[in-house]
């Protein structure tokens, strides 16, 4: 049985940042890295977490929007227009530092690679588009058995960077992951927030989520549905306990006790002007 872990860990905890103009051209003042390594992806990726340290960038199987969407700190759905290469094709993408950086220089350095290597120009808008609400399904606010009070908050220890990768298939606490088998896909986070829920639910819905359950506290979640969108497809002829699976919204209301409502809000998107591809090496 063919089991794919995807770990949500690169995604959680985006916030909408000011709403600034994107420079087209690299300031000086922002590092640059001191080794760069672009390739068209090639062959089988290992399974497992590419090998991080606080002076690389690696990305072994990456699209220009995924490094776009992970430089300004947005989804892949608030990112428009550029040629169509952006988010079909596939790079090797190795970069080292001079020294050690946080995280927020390293998304810096990684918007100076795009625009060096990849000869992006973008800019920014601020649209009024269809958005999601986080609400509990009941009056009551009883939640579903696949959702219960956590004894331990996650939030600062992921941030402090303190979660082992999940090893031999089985996660660590609050290793937060996606798991797909046979077209299936298990999400399992342990002590969350429902702020930082509705934000992991962003990539698959296509939509930014606001929380406003008003639940406080920390939660462990289990849910299984059906992915149609932020994740691969179900391949054809996939397991039957995957066909019948219900859908992420059906799950979400049957599991957990919580629905999304459709709201309309300000929303940030990138608007790429211009982009090249680069030349391997």
């Amino acid at each position: 049985m063919s089991i794919r872990i995807r770990a949500l860990l690169p995604i959680i905890g985006l916030a909408l940042v000011a709403r600034a103009p994107i420079h087209a051209q690299p300031s000086r003042e922002v590092p640059s890295f001191e080794v760069v390594s672009i390739k068209p992806r090639g062959g089988v990726i290992p399974p497992g977490f590419p090998p991080q340290a606080p002076d690389r960038f690696v990305r072994p199987d990456t699209t220009v929007s995924q490094l776009i969407a992970y430089a300004y700190e947005v989804r892949d759905f608030q990112i428009e227009g550029g040629p169509g290469w952006l988010r079909s094709n596939h790079y090797e993408v190795s970069a080292k530092a001079e020294r050690a950086a946080s995280a927020d220089t390293m998304r810096l350095m990684v918007k100076r690679l795009l625009e060096e290597r990849f000869g992006l120009k973008a800019h920014t808008e601020t649209r009024e588009l269809t958005t999601y609400a986080l609400v509990t399904a009941r009056r009551d606010k009883k939640l579903g058995e696949k959702m219960r009070p956590s004894s331990i908050d996650c939030q600062p220890i992921i941030d402090a960077g303190g979660v082992k990768p999940v090893l031999g298939g089985v996660p660590a606490r609050c290793a937060w992951f996606i798991a797909m088998m046979n077209g299936l896909a298990r999400m399992k986070v342990d002590g969350i927030r429902m702020a930082r829920f509705a934000e992991l639910l962003e990539p698959m819905a296509m939509r930014t989520i606001a929380d406003k359950t008003g639940l406080s506290g920390t939660y462990d979640i289990d849910l299984e549905f059906l992915p149609d969108r932020g994740l691969p497809p179900v391949p054809a002829g996939g397991a039957p306990q995957a066909q019948e699976a219900p859908s992420l919204f059906t799950a979400l209301q049957d599991q957990l006790g919580l629905k999304l409502e459709s709201e309309r809000g300000p929303v940030k998107v990138i608007v790429i002007d211009g982009a090249e591809a680069p030349a391997p090496n």
